[in-house]
C-alpha cells in the first residue's frame, strides 16, 4: 500500500526533471535541477497547459540528496481521472527568457505519467494463512483508506461455505479432526457501513505444532539480507537453548513455533571470517503456554497477544520524537512518508509559529528547527501530521542537560526540626511527596501528601516538612506529566517513584524510609572515632572477593544460626569448624580472614537489589549475586537480621564495616552503575534520560541486561558521583569495584578517582574493562584507557594466559605450558603488564578466578577433562594432596599470582580449592552450590597453609610490590629457561634489593611442565658469594631461610611448582 508512490526521472542537456505521483494522497511532486534557471512552472493536461502561480516551483533543499533544487507539491483534492497525463515545464532563465521543455525530440515524448486512482478497500488480516488443530487463526477486517490510513472495521466475518469441523467465532477460526489436511477454507468479511466485501483463503495443515506461534514484526520488513538474518533464541531453566528460524511468512511479518520457557529475537550478522549471533536483540520475553499467538514488535520491544492490537501498533505513526537540543526536535516515522503530508509542532495544544520543517523522506525523519526560546521541559510538545501519521508526544531527552542541578541536597536532608527533600524531575509539571505509615500501604492511599515547589530553572522539586510527624515513615513521589492518550487527547499522566537518592528503604525497596543516617539507631558505638586500617601503598593490597550470604550460610561456618548469611555473621569472632572424626579444628569467618592475611575484602553487591525477596530468608534458592540494582544508595535487607526495620540494616552494615576495620581489613564494595534491574522507576521520574538510547529512542543494551546507564549525561554522572561519595563518607568504604566499567565513560571515571582520593588517597578503584554488548558510548573505560589515571582493571589477558579462557580452555598452569604466545603473556603479566595494557603495575588486578565463570579448581578439572560430570569434580586421591596433579597446578597458579607485579585478587574459598561443581554462572544457584564449605578448609589444610604463606611472603617482600615501571625495567628480568619460549619454564630475577627488599637478589622459577626434576642450573644467574638460600621448594615456603646450596647444586624443580631462591 505504501509503495504506491511512483518516481520518474528524465535527463536532458545535463538537466534533471523529476515527477513523483501519489494517488494515495492525490498529490504530484515536480522537481527540477536545471542550469541557468531562476524560476520554473509545471504545466500539463491537469491544468490545461496554463502557466499558474499555483504550479510554480520553489527553490529548496532536496533532503534526500542534499542538493538545492526547485520543488513543488501539488495536491488535487478530488484526485485525477484514470489515464495518461502529459506535462512539461516553463523555464525562466537569467535573462528572462521563457523556455518550454516538454519534448526531447520529435520521435519520443518522455514527459508523461500514468494515473491509477486509489480506491478504498476492505481486507482480511490473519495471524497465519494456515490453521491446524489446537492453533486457531485470528482474523481482523481492516479498511485501507486515502493517505495510508488503516482502520479496523466492525465487519461481519463468515464462512463462505459451511464445512464440517470448522467454526468461526469471535474472530477466531478453529478446526477439529474431521477436517482433512489441504482443505481450503474461504472466509468472507462484509462491512455494511461502507458496503465493502473481502475474502481470505486459509489452508488446513495436519502437522502437530509445538509451543506458541511467535511473530516478529518490523515496519521496514527487512528480516533477511546478504549478511544478516533474524531468528528466535528460546531457552529455559532446564534447557540449553534452541534456535528457531523465522521461516513462516504472515500478513504482518514472519514467525516460528517456539517451545521454550523464554525467548529473545536476535539479529545474526556475519562478514569475512566473523559471525556475531547477537548483533542486536530484543528483551527477554516469557512464553505463556495458554497463548497460541504472540506478536513481538521490533520498534517498541512489546509483546502482544492480539492480532487487532498488533495491527494498531504497526499502522503508520510518528514512532518517536526527541528533543536533544535547544533548537531541534527530530521525529522518526514508522513508514516512508507519502508526498503531500505536512507536519507541525504544537505546544500545549497551540501550533508553534516560525518553526522550520525539514522532511528526509528516505530516512523517514522529520526535523523541526527554529524552536521557540521559552519552551518549558514540562510543556506538552507534540508533532502532528496533516494525514497518514498519528500524532506523537515529544520526549525531551538530552536537552535536559541544560537543566543541570549542582547542589548537594538531592534526596533527603535532616535538620533539628525539619526534613527537606529535593527531586530532579524537569519534565514533571507537578510532584507530590506521599507519606505512608507502613511499607505495605497501597501507594494510592498515603497517610498524607505534600505538593512540592518546582524550580523550573534547574528542574528540581523541593519541600520541607516537620521532622516530628514524618521521621520513621515511608515515602514515595507522585509525579504529574502532560501527555497524550491513545486517542491522542491531552491527559495528565501520573507515575509513582521511589526516590533515586533514598538512603533507607522498606522491605524489598518498594518505598523509601525517612531515616536519619546519623541518628543513634543507625550509628554504632565508636563509629566516628576509630582509625581505619593503614595502607602504605595500593600495591600492598591483597583482595578477597566474598558474597555475604555464601561466606557463612553453611552451618559448618560455626557462625551463630541467626547470623548465618548476614552482615554480622561475616564478622562474628571466635568461629571454627571441627572435624568430629579427627578432632581437627580450623578457624572460619572473620578469624579465617585474619589468619589468611588478606588486606581487603571485596563484597559482592550489598546495595538494595531486586533479585531476592527480603521476606523469605531461609529458602536456599532465595539468593543471588545481586547485580540487579534497585536502590543504589540503600542497604540490601536480606543480609540484615531484621529487614522490616529500616534502621537495623544500616546499623548492622556499619557494625560489620567497623569490625572489619578493627581487625585490620579494609572494605571494597562492588558497584553496578552500568545498568539497573529495570528502567521503570527512573523512567517514572525523567523518561528516557537515565539510560542510553539510540536515535529511535530505544534503549541500548551494552550491559546484556536490557539497559545501560548513560554516565556521560551530566545528571547521571552527578548521580553516580553523589552515590559513591555517599558510600565512602557515610559508610567508611575503602574501595570501589565497577561492574562492566567500559559502559562508564572515561571522564566520569576520572572524576570518580579525583573525588574519592580527596577523601582517601589510598582508596582502591578498579573494575571490569569490558562491556556486555554493543553500546553507543564512544569513550568508555576499556582495557588500557586507564593508563596513568590511578585506577585499576581486571587483567583478563594475564588470567587467560595462566589458566585459559572461560570455555574453559588451557593456560600455562593447566596444559598449555609450551604455548609460546601464552608464555610471553605470562611474562608480561609477571611484570605488571607495563608493556601492554598498564602504565603502572597497580593498574593490574591479577586474578585467576572471580565469582562468575569457573572457580580455578573447576577450570583446571574441566579444561583437562571436558567430559567431567556434575558431582565428579572432587574425584581425586586426597592422600599426599600436595602431590596431586590438579592441586599442583592450582598452587602454581597461586604462586605466580602472589609473586607478580600488580594487585592480587582471589575469590573466597580459593585458598581451599573451592568448587561449584562445574557451575560457571551460579548467580542464582542455591546455597548448596555457592556456600563456602568450611569442612574443606580442614580437609585441604595443606593448600590453605600454602596460600597463607604465599600471602605472608608477598607482604614481607617489597620486591613483588613495585610501584613504578622504571623500577621494574631496571630491577626485574624475566626470561625462559635457556631462552626457549616453548620450554614451559619461566625464570624471574629480582636484582639490587629491588624496591628496598631485604633480599639483594631473588630468583623465582616457575615450572609449568610435567617434568618432575627440571634442572635449571644452566639458566640461573650467578650469586655474588656462590650460594643461594631456598625460600620455596616443592610446596614448602620457608621465609626464615631454608637450605643453603651452592649455585652448582641447586635442586631440580618439581613439575607444576615454583622454586624461590635468594641471597642477602
Amino acid at each position: 500500500m505504501f509503495d504506491s508512490v511512483k518516481r520518474k526521472l528524465v535527463c536532458y542537456d545535463d538537466n534533471e526533471y523529476y515527477i513523483e505521483i501519489s494517488p494515495l494522497t492525490n498529490t504530484i511532486r515536480a522537481t527540477l535541477c536545471c542550469k541557468g534557471a531562476v524560476e520554473a512552472y509545471l504545466i500539463g493536461d491537469f491544468n490545461n497547459w496554463e502557466k499558474s502561480e499555483n504550479f510554480k516551483l520553489n527553490w529548496g533543499l532536496d533532503t534526500n540528496d542534499g542538493r538545492v533544487k526547485m520543488i513543488k507539491d501539488i495536491t488535487f483534492p478530488c484526485g485525477l481521472k484514470k489515464g495518461e497525463y502529459k506535462y512539461g515545464y516553463i523555464i525562466i532563465t537569467l535573462d528572462g527568457k521563457e523556455i518550454y521543455v516538454d519534448n526531447l525530440n520529435e520521435e519520443k515524448n518522455d514527459f508523461y505519467f500514468l494515473w491509477e486512482p486509489f480506491e478504498e478497500s476492505l481486507e482480511i488480516k490473519t495471524s497465519r494463512d494456515f490453521v491446524s488443530i489446537g492453533y486457531p487463526v485470528e482474523l481482523v477486517a481492516v479498511k485501507n483508506s486515502f493517505y495510508g490510513n488503516i482502520t479496523i472495521e466492525e465487519a461481519v466475518l463468515s464462512l463462505e461455505n459451511s464445512l464440517r469441523g470448522v467454526t468461526l467465532e469471535n474472530g477466531f477460526l478453529k478446526i477439529n479432526e474431521e477436517v482433512s489436511s489441504g482443505t481450503k477454507i474461504l472466509v468472507k468479511a462484509y462491512d455494511s457501513l461502507n458496503d465493502m466485501t473481502a475474502y481470505k483463503e486459509i489452508e488446513v495443515r495436519e502437522e502437530e505444532e509445538k509451543g506458541v506461534f511467535v511473530q516478529f514484526l518490523k515496519n521496514d520488513g527487512l528480516y533477511y539480507g546478504e549478511n544478516f538474518s533474524w531468528n528466535i533464541w528460546g531457552f529455559g531453566e532446564n534447557s540449553s537453548g534452541e534456535e528457531f528460524n523465522l521461516n513462516i511468512k504472515t500478513d504482518l511479518g514472519v514467525g516460528a513455533f517456539v517451545d521454550e520457557e523464554k525467548f529473545i529475537v536476535r539479529k545474526r550478522a556475519w562478514g569475512c571470517n566473523w559471525v556475531n549471533d547477537w548483533n542486536e536483540q530484543t528483551y527477554t520475553f516469557y512464553l505463556n503456554k495458554n497463548d497460541t499467538n504472540l506478536f513481538c514488535i521490533y520498534e517498541n520491544n512489546k509483546i502482544l497477544t492480539s492480532l487487532k492490537n498488533a495491527i494498531e501498533e504497526t499502522t503508520p505513526k510518528i514512532q518517536v520524537a526527541l528533543m536533544d537540543h535547544k533548537n531541534t526536535i527530530k521525529a522518526y516515522l514508522s513508514h516512508k512518508p507519502l508526498i503531500g503530508v505536512k507536519y507541525g509542532l504544537y505546544i500545549n495544544g497551540i501550533k508553534a509559529k516560525g518553526v522550520s520543517t525539514i522532511v528526509r523522506e528516505n530516512e523517514k525523519e522529520v526535523l523541526i528547527t527554529n524552536l521557540p526560546s521559552d519552551i518549558d521541559p514540562a510543556d506538552l510538545l507534540e508533532i502532528r501530521a496533516s494525514s497518514m501519521f498519528s500524532s506523537c508526544k515529544v520526549i525531551v531527552r538530552d536537552y535536559l542537560n541544560d537543566y543541570y542541578y549542582g547542589g548537594n541536597d538531592l534526596g533527603v536532608r535532616f535538620s533539628e526540626e525539619n526534613i527537606s527533600l529535593r527531586l530532579w524531575a524537569p519534565t514533571a509539571k507537578k510532584v507530590e511527596l506521599l507519606i505512608y505509615e507502613d511499607y505495605k500501604s497501597l501507594r494510592e492511599n498515603p497517610l498524607r501528601k505534600y505538593e512540592m515547589n518546582r524550580e523550573k530553572e534547574n528542574g528540581t522539586h523541593l519541600i520541607t516538612v516537620q521532622r516530628k510527624e514524618n521521621e520513621g515513615k515511608y515515602y514515595l513521589y507522585r509525579l504529574y506529566f502532560n501527555d497524550l492518550s491513545k486517542e491522542v487527547k491531552h491527559v495528565n499522566k501520573i507515575t509513582y517513584a521511589i526516590d533515586p537518592y533514598a538512603v533507607s528503604v522498606g522491605v524489598n525497596g518498594e518505598k523509601g524510609a525517612l531515616v536519619d543516617l546519623f541518628s543513634k539507631e543507625c550509628v554504632p558505638e565508636g563509629w566516628n572515632k576509630y582509625n581505619k586500617p593503614k595502607l602504605i601503598n595500593k600495591e600492598d593490597s591483597i583482595i578477597y572477593e566474598m558474597h555475604i550470604r555464601d561466606f557463612t550460610i553453611n552451618e559448618n561456618s560455626g557462625v551463630s544460626e541467626s547470623l548465618r548469611g548476614k552482615f554480622l555473621g561475616a564478622v562474628e569472632e571466635g568461629t571454627f569448624y571441627i572435624n568430629k572424626e579427627s578432632g581437627n579444628k580450623v578457624k572460619t569467618g572473620l578469624d579465617h580472614l585474619k589468619e589468611l592475611g588478606i588486606t581487603h575484602v571485596h563484597l559482592l553487591p550489598v546495595f538494595d537489589f531486586a533479585s531476592v525477596n527480603e521476606e523469605i530468608t531461609k529458602d536456599e534458592n532465595n539468593r543471588n549475586w545481586g547485580y540487579d540494582p534497585k536502590n543504589f544508595n540503600a542497604i540490601e535487607g536480606s543480609y540484615s537480621t531484621d529487614p522490616y526495620t529500616p534502621s537495623i540494616r544500616i546499623m548492622e552494615f556499619r557494625e560489620m564495616i567497623k569490625k572489619f576495620h578493627d581487625n585490620g581489613i579494609r572494605v571494597v564494595l562492588d558497584m553496578v552503575y552500568n545498568h539497573m534491574y529495570e528502567t521503570l522507576n527512573m523512567d517514572n521520574i525523567v523518561p528516557l534520560y537515565y539510560f542510553r538510547s539510540d536515535e529511535m529512542g530505544k534503549y541500548t543494551n551494552g550491559s546484556g541486561c536490557g539497559n545501560e546507564m548513560a554516565s556521560e549525561k551530566p545528571m547521571v554522572r552527578k548521580f553516580i558521583l553523589d552515590s559513591i561519595l555517599h558510600w565512602i563518607k557515610n559508610y567508611h568504604i575503602d574501595g570501589l569495584r565497577f561492574d562492566l566499567m567500559e559502559l562508564i565513560d572515561l571522564d566520569t571515571m576520572k572524576e570518580i578517582v579525583k573525588r574519592s582520593e580527596e577523601i582517601d588517597e589510598k582508596i582502591l578503584i578498579y573494575g571490569e574493562p569490558w562491556k556486555g554488548g554493543d553500546s553507543p558510548l564512544n569513550n568508555g573505560t576499556y582495557k588500557g584507557s586507564q593508563k596513568g589515571l590511578e585506577f585499576s582493571i581486571f587483567n583478563d589477558d594475564f588470567r587467560n594466559a595462566l589458566r585459559g579462557n572461560n570455555d574453559p580452555s588451557n593456560g600455562f598452569i593447566n596444559g598449555e605450558q609450551h604455548n609460546k604466545n601464552k608464555a610471553w603473556q605470562v611474562i608480561e603479566g609477571i611484570k605488571g603488564s607495563i608493556n601492554s595494557i598498564t602504565y603502572k603495575p597497580m593498574e593490574s588486578i591479577n586474578y585467576l578466578e572471580a565469582h562468575d565463570n569457573y572457580t580455578l579448581w573447576d577450570q583446571i578439572v574441566k579444561s583437562q577433562n571436558h567430559s567431567v560430570e556434575k558431582g565428579h569434580y572432587r574425584d581425586f586421591n586426597e592422600e599426599n594432596i600436595l602431590d596431586n596433579f590438579y592441586v599442583k597446578e592450582d598452587l602454581l597458579g597461586a604462586s605466580i599470582l602472589f609473586t607478580s607485579q600488580g594487585i592480587p585478587f582471589i575469590q573466597s574459598g580459593a585458598e581451599f580449592l573451592r568448587s561449584k561443581d562445574g557451575d560457571h554462572n551460579s548467580y542464582k544457584s542455591p546455597d548448596s552450590v555457592n556456600d563456602l564449605n568450611w569442612a574443606e578448609k580442614e580437609r585441604y589444610i595443606e593448600v590453605f597453609n600454602y596460600y597463607k604463606n604465599l600471602i605472608s611472603l608477598r607482604k614481607n617482600h617489597s620486591a613483588f610490590r613495585m610501584k613504578d615501571p622504571e623500577d621494574i625495567i631496571k630491577n626485574l628480568e624475566v626470561y625462559f629457561y635457556e631462552n626457549n619460549d616453548t620450554s614451559g619454564v619461566i625464570i624471574a630475577h629480582y636484582k639490587n634489593n629491588t624496591n628496598e627488599d631485604l633480599w639483594k637478589n631473588i630468583v623465582v622459577i616457575y615450572n609449568g611442565t610435567t617434568i618432575d626434576d627440571y634442572n635449571v642450573i644452566s639458566s640461573m644467574p650467578k650469586s655474588s658469594n656462590g650460594f643461594w638460600n631456598i625460600a620455596v621448594e616443592n610446596g614448602v615456603i620457608n621465609q626464615a631461610g631454608g637450605e643453603r646450596v651452592s649455585e652448582d647444586e641447586i635442586p631440580k624443580v618439581k613439575s607444576h611448582s615454583m622454586m624461590m631462591l635468594y641471597y642477602e
